[in-house]
């Protein structure tokens, strides 16, 4: 073999590597595997498939700042003038007359109708807030909500990774347990001088295997060699040497069965576990969502409640007003009702900031940027009353929650766990061979020649003399057995916990509802009868008309707080029976299909 051709090998091993191994083959290799994993496993555990895609984020190499071991901390240059305490506090003006004087017929109001905020209060500012831009619009109703939350929520999308790192932990178990292939190129110069002479050769070293761990534990392992020298200056006799080998360890005692497919029974479990814990979190974020959504829509009716009881105060002041230019009532009256003015107008300022902020939550919720525009589109949720009143629903909810299943599962796999520890209090007793044959001296590499085989075999027995902390790993597999079972019972208790309160409080919520629709009827008449006693004269008092818009204020917030609340414990319901079920296409929420 010339120079020249081993330095080809040589080139040509390693461009083959680099044009197999990029960083994006690998990416996709693994997308690829996990993708099908997770599939197969969601069709056998939930019995429909979610998409589970990783993130896609370019790959950016680190700037100089990710290597200095002090990051810049910016601090504000700009000098901040210190804080001050005012005196303007202690001052105060002499008071002025607080009624007109006797005699007088008109009033000189301080507290005009706010036409212009009125005005400014429109639809729009209602449902975007200000400054509102219909081109960059979005509306969303609940289920819209939900499927943005799920393709936008960063929570979300820590969640679906989590699930693709169980699934990427099982390919990597998988593949211990299959053939292994291994191979390299090495090339090596020797020189030497001495008594003038300069000796020098060139040598390229291939090696090639594969290794294959046994299910039942030990490996057995293949591999060839070959040794490729040329001679530099004809002062090194050139030549080739080849070896092929084949091994094996086998475990007869300790580390002997199940134990050493552990980590792969455990990591394909864990799999099943994690596709679980997923979809219980996409339940859990779904009755979220439509929480944060509900309390949405009752904060943008308390909202418009308080600009309706703005403008009836309008209607109510320039009433008075006139009933005083009039002499049919005093000046307290419409002072009483300017007052009243005054504050609804600052209830709507901040009924529009609470809800403002309340929708800035809920944009972060679902991974929503703050400043993009949006219009709440109200939807309610019906369910099936005979779904909420099932005589069995503890056997529902012990039978369709996936965290008792899981929990019962964990409970066999401390089982499973004693058992192998039990396998670590055994001796070592292990049976090695090995088999080589090499070529002869002088041959080329690929004439292996049988008679240069070489074997050896034998069995080692090590002595359980130091078994202590195999012990203690025994006696932890004892107690982390006692552990599951225990939090087997402490989880079954919970779950008849949340489905009883889960009842009580739907029961509650629709009473509620109930409740406060008659308390609304009621006021409303209240209002009327206020309203018409001062329009006839039979009574000169308008705290009665100020009175009854207030509790109609107050009946309709706590109506709609109780119709949220409801939807909200419905969904919550669905949830703690594990009757709770999403459409993997459109996100939006259904029950299960119960066998009757």
């Amino acid at each position: 073999m010339t120079v020249s051709h081993g330095r080809f090998l040589l080139v040509s091993g390693i461009l083959l590597c680099i044009s197999g191994c990029s960083a994006a083959s690998y990416r996709d290799w693994a997308d690829k595997d996990v993708s099908r994993l997770i599939r197969d496993r969601q069709t056998r555990t939930l019995g429909y498939q979610v998409p589970v895609p990783p993130e896609e984020l370019s790959t950016t190499r680190p700037a100089s700042r990710a290597f200095a071991r002090l990051p810049l901390t910016e601090s504000p240059t700009v000098k901040v003038e210190p804080l001050r305490r005012s005196a303007a506090f202690l001052k105060r003006e002499a008071p002025g007359p607080v009624a007109p004087q006797p005699g007088e017929r008109s009033i000189v109001t301080t507290v005009p109708a706010n036409i212009d905020f009125v005005r400014r209060f429109n639809r729009a500012t209602l449902l975007l807030g200000p400054d509102a831009e219909a081109a960059n619009l979005i509306s969303l109703g609940l289920f819209e909500s939900i499927s943005y939350g799920v393709r936008n929520s960063r929570d979300y999308q820590d969640q679906a990774e989590a699930l693709y790192l169980s699934a990427l932990n099982v390919t990597l178990q998988r593949h211990l347990f299959s053939p292994r292939p291994t191979a390299g190129i090495a090339a090596r110069y020797n020189g030497a001088q001495a008594d003038g002479a300069y000796r020098a050769a060139y040598t390229v070293t291939a090696d090639a295997g594969v290794r294959q761990q046994l299910p039942y534990g030990g490996q057995i392992e293949a591999g060839m060699l070959v040794d490729l020298v040329n001679a530099l200056n004809d002062n090194v006799v050139g030549g080739e040497s080849a070896q092929a080998s084949l091994s094996a360890s086998i475990p007869l005692l300790r580390g002997a069965g199940f134990i050493n497919l552990e980590n792969l029974i455990q990591s394909e479990r864990d799999l099943v576990y994690a596709v679980r814990s997923f979809e219980i979190y996409r339940r859990t974020f779904v009755v979220d969502i439509a929480s944060s959504y509900f309390r949405l829509l009752a904060r943008q009716q308390q909202l418009r409640n308080r600009a309706a009881r703005y403008n009836s105060l309008i209607e109510l002041t320039t009433r008075t007003r006139a009933l005083f230019a009039t002499g049919r009532i005093t000046a307290l009256e419409v002072q009483r009702s300017e007052q009243e003015l005054l504050q609804a107008e600052d209830e709507v300022n901040v009924a529009v900031e609470s809800f403002q902020n309340e929708l800035d939550r809920f944009k972060l919720q679902i991974g929503m940027p703050v400043i993009q525009q949006v219009r709440v589109v109200a939807v309610s949720v019906e369910v099936d009353p005979s779904a909420l009143e099932l005589p069995n629903v503890q056997e529902l909810a012990n039978r369709y929650r996936l965290e008792l299943q899981t929990a019962r599962d964990r409970v066999d796999d401390s089982r499973r766990g004693v058992d192998n520890a039990k396998n670590g209090l055994l001796p070592n007793l292990d049976l090695t061979a090995r088999a080589q044959i090499n070529n002869t001296t002088g041959e080329p590499s690929v004439n292996l020649n049988s008679d240069t085989m070489t074997y050896t075999g034998g069995v080692r027995l090590d002595l359980p003399i130091d078994r202590l902390p195999e012990r203690n790993v025994y006696r932890r597999a004892l107690i982390s057995q006692t552990r599951s079972i225990r939090d087997l019972d402490d989880l079954q208790e919970l779950v008849r916990s949340d489905v009883r309160r889960a009842i009580r409080a739907i029961r509650a919520a629709r009473a509620t509802v109930q409740l406060q629709a008659k308390g609304i009827e009621i006021a409303r008449a209240r209002l009327e009868n206020a309203n018409e006693s001062l329009l006839s004269g039979r009574t000169t008092d308008s705290r009665n008309v100020v009175e009854a818009q207030s509790s109609l204020l107050l009946a309709q917030d706590r109506l709609d707080q109780a119709n949220a609340n409801l939807q909200i414990q419905i969904l919550q319901f669905l949830r703690d029976t594990g009757l709770l079920r999403l459409d993997p296409a459109s996100n939006e929420i259904g029950t299960l299909m119960l066998e009757r």
